[in-house]
């Protein structure tokens, strides 16, 4: 799975409601709390249902699960947030192994020869 998969995926599986809770926001029974981006006293963002995420009424922020993480975490990017999200729900996404390097592969290439040759001169 590449990153944006996984950020579907996850986006699919979490609500803003949970990532709220799990950051310590006191969400109401209707979805409402405290927006952590103003710090507004009054219970003016809306927590959506399912994968809908979040809106302020008065600052007019929105978002996903993963960048409400961003937004109250201070100096916390979208991919440590959703890194933070995958764990904190035990969600078990792992990105694919990238691909290697031109640099990589001429290295790998390189020593398989080497190999070849030296098989070649012991048999020889």
């Amino acid at each position: 799975m590449d990153i944006r998969e996984i950020s579907n995926v996850i986006r699919n599986s979490v609500t803003a409601i949970d990532v709220a809770n799990a950051l310590g926001l006191e969400v109401d029974r209707h979805g409402r709390c405290s927006c952590p981006f103003h710090h507004g006293q009054d219970k003016n963002m809306k927590l959506y249902d399912g994968n809908r995420g979040y809106y302020c009424f008065v600052c007019h922020k929105s978002g996903d699960c993963i960048s409400l993480v961003t937004g109250v975490v201070p100096e916390c990017s979208y991919t440590d947030a959703m890194w933070w999200v995958n764990d904190q729900f035990g969600l078990g996404l792992r990105p694919a192994k990238e691909k290697p390097s031109i640099f990589q592969r001429d290295r790998a290439s390189q020593i398989r020869k080497r190999k070849d040759q030296n098989a070649v001169r012991d048999t020889g």
